[in-house]
């Protein structure tokens, strides 16, 4: 039986991955002014209303506090938590509408560009909206959030909460959503164990020099770029199909990342930190089946790591096949689970140094970029407050290291493609070549 430390049963504590994800936080600010911050859009047919937008926001924040809440530390066991305030009665969550003509399908793009690369304007704000409606016959409604309080999913199953407070059945689900969290003071040889697991990956992997972008000189207000593209649902089924035989299993994420990694390649054939691998972070998603509402506040993800050699990008098979062999590795060695038990025991540190030791890791060149693999959505529905849910797209800021982010996302069938850079990493013409070439390599 493993020692407890005791702790208050009414907190929410913060996981591993949380304390992971404050530190990232702190370094984002520290240089671009800008955290950990991203945005879901939701594309819909028609004109939202606004006044009933506002008023499932109210219900939303009157009913769940926690939205503006705080990081604090339980000084009795030194945990870190989420402070919740007493009552939300005088807070609000920002909305800004904004009414274009109906072919200004771009300067609604640079305002939801703008409204992710806009800091929030308190420590207590951590969502905020930015509905754009284009004519009166398209929307796009964009949620900026802190990942912080959501991770990507549970952004989207936000979205899920706003059209149950519509259809006036916020009170059927809001019991489900879990507000507390365990401090997670237990099992300690467990964590310890899975520290040294995590650490040998680690020296294994710093053997090689990794390749990387050099970062430009941090500036408070420095913008994230997005480029996007979409796969149509004919693609997407047969790119399913394709990568199944490629790699003799039905799972794509090593065959989408080869391809990501020999799209970066071909653009960028020198990096400017060169090395001999190509290190991808990407992410595992965590969550228990049918448990969507239970964890839909905060994170419930870890990482894994594919490391490619350099050159390789030129037989995409052979490298699927390799990258496919690390995965398995990972998930017999409980890659996921480790990182989220040796981040639990870090919580003692504080987060800004937490984020020293991340970038500085690898000599600085924490990875050569972010990419992502997300088949899952938190909104299954087909509509959104009585009009047509066409697309869901994200854009997540990009860190800096690495200052670039390849993700995919699923909706209604077919995967959306988003790279961010950050400005100065790399050029506008070479993001959209490295967008268009991985395109292609989807649907060859």
């Amino acid at each position: 039986m493993s020692f407890s430390l005791p702790y208050l049963r009414g907190r929410r504590y913060l996981r591993g991955i949380d304390w992971v994800v404050g530190s990232l936080h702190e370094a984002g600010r520290a240089t671009v002014g800008v955290g950990a911050v991203s945005q879901a859009i939701f594309e819909l047919d028609g004109k939202l209303a606004d006044q009933s937008l506002r008023a499932a926001l109210d219900q939303v924040s009157r009913r769940f506090p926690l939205i503006h809440g705080h990081f604090s530390r339980d000084y009795f066991n030194l945990a870190p938590y989420w402070k919740v305030p007493r009552s939300a009665r005088a807070a609000s969550i920002p909305l800004r509408v904004v009414d274009l003509p109906a072919d200004a399908d771009d300067p609604a793009d640079r305002l939801l560009a703008e409204h992710v690369n806009t800091p929030f304007e308190s420590d207590s704000i951590h969502i905020r909206f930015l509905l754009v409606r284009i004519g009166d016959r398209r929307s796009k409604l964009g949620l900026v959030f802190d990942h912080r309080l959501f991770d990507a999913f549970g952004a989207e199953t936000f979205f899920r909460l706003l059209e149950e407070a519509f259809q006036d059945r916020l009170d059927d689900v809001a019991p489900r959503v879990a507000i507390t969290e365990p401090a997670h003071l237990d099992h300690w040889k467990r964590r310890f164990l899975a520290g040294q697991t995590l650490n040998r990956l680690l020296i294994e992997l710093q053997k090689e020099d990794v390749c990387a972008l050099a970062m430009p000189t941090p500036t408070q207000g420095r913008q994230v770029k997005f480029v996007h593209a979409s796969l149509t649902v004919e693609q997407t089924a047969q790119l399913n199909m394709t990568v199944s035989k490629e790699i003799n299993v039905p799972i794509i994420l090593p065959s989408m990342a080869a391809r990501a990694v020999a799209a970066v390649e071909h653009v960028i054939p020198r990096p400017a930190l060169p090395g001999s691998q190509w290190l991808l972070f990407t992410s595992a998603n965590m969550r228990s089946a049918g448990q969507e509402w239970e964890s839909m506040f905060f994170n419930h993800f870890s990482f894994l790591l594919f490391s490619a050699p350099f050159a390789a990008g030129k037989s995409i098979r052979d490298l699927a096949m390799l990258l496919r062999d690390q995965l398995f590795q990972a998930m017999k060695e409980k890659i996921p689970s480790a990182m989220e038990d040796a981040a639990a025991l870090g919580r003692i540190f504080p987060r800004s140094l937490v984020a020293k030791v991340i970038n500085s890791t690898f000599k600085a060149r924490m990875s050569s970029f972010y990419f992502a693999c997300v088949k899952e959505t938190g909104f299954a529905g087909a509509t959104f407050m009585g009009l047509p849910v066409t697309n869901i797209v994200h854009t997540p800021l990009a860190f800096a290291p690495p200052g670039l982010n390849l993700c995919m996302t699923f909706f209604g069938g077919r995967f959306n493609i988003v790279l961010s850079y950050l400005d100065g990493a790399i050029e506008d013409r070479e993001a959209a070549e490295i967008v268009e070439r991985f395109r292609s390599s989807l649907v060859a």
